[in-house]
């Protein structure tokens, strides 16, 4: 009987049905304990890196030999989400290029959304120049404004011009009050860039007006 007894208490006990506020209190229980680990597992997600090497959002390594003639015509990079431009000094005395946006001759990476609404810019050899089919918006080669509702000129991401070894020769810096991202002059002992498109530098504000040439 001693035995027993302690059984069917436990017996008695779990056929005791549940009122309805210890219901409610274990249902809410449930919830924090799923929400909770939906939380922390978004925390681990969103810490973790996600972009692997060569994609957008990451570093994308090209050899020295992928850069374009310097006045050349940019060059797309569809899976960067850049074009590359390489600045001559046929480019750097444009007379479209405004006094107030001095640029030096070498290589960027032009971030290839208008700033504007966030449209897909083309380029116009006939024109010589950038413009956006969505509004208007028209930028030089160096990725400088010229006209159109853009109130500054394009984003630029961080180049790093590196040797055999991997060690960096050149990179971009920022330049008029860290509102724009440098040309980078390509050493001759370079053999690739790293351009890093998880890295961009906005471009400078502009208050050129006029629809440009």
């Amino acid at each position: 009987m001693t035995e027993a007894g302690p059984q069917a208490a436990a017996e008695s006990l779990a056929n005791v049905p549940l009122t309805r506020c210890e219901f409610l209190y274990y249902m809410w229980g449930a919830s924090m304990a799923v929400f909770l680990a939906g939380t922390g597992g978004a925390t681990i997600w969103f810490a973790l890196p996600r972009f692997r090497e060569g994609e957008f959002g990451g570093v994308i390594t090209l050899s020295i030999t992928d850069i374009p003639e310097a006045d050349s015509g940019p060059k797309e990079y569809a899976e960067g989400r850049f074009w590359l431009v390489n600045l001559g000094d046929a480019t750097v005395n444009d007379p479209r290029q405004p006094s107030e946006y001095p640029i030096t001759p070498g290589v960027r990476a032009l971030y290839k959304v208008c700033v504007h609404l966030g449209c897909i810019y083309k380029w116009f050899p006939t024109s010589d120049r950038f413009q956006c089919p969505c509004h208007g918006s028209k930028y030089l080669k160096s990725g400088t404004r010229i006209g159109g509702p853009a109130r500054r000129n394009l984003d630029t991401f961080i180049i790093q011009a590196v040797d055999a070894t991997g060690a960096v020769l050149s990179e971009t810096a920022a330049q008029m009050g860290s509102l724009e991202g440098s040309s980078i002059e390509i050493p001759s002992t370079a053999t690739a860039l790293r351009i890093d498109t998880g890295r961009r530098i906005n471009g400078a504000p502009s208050s050129r007006e006029g629809g440009g040439r």
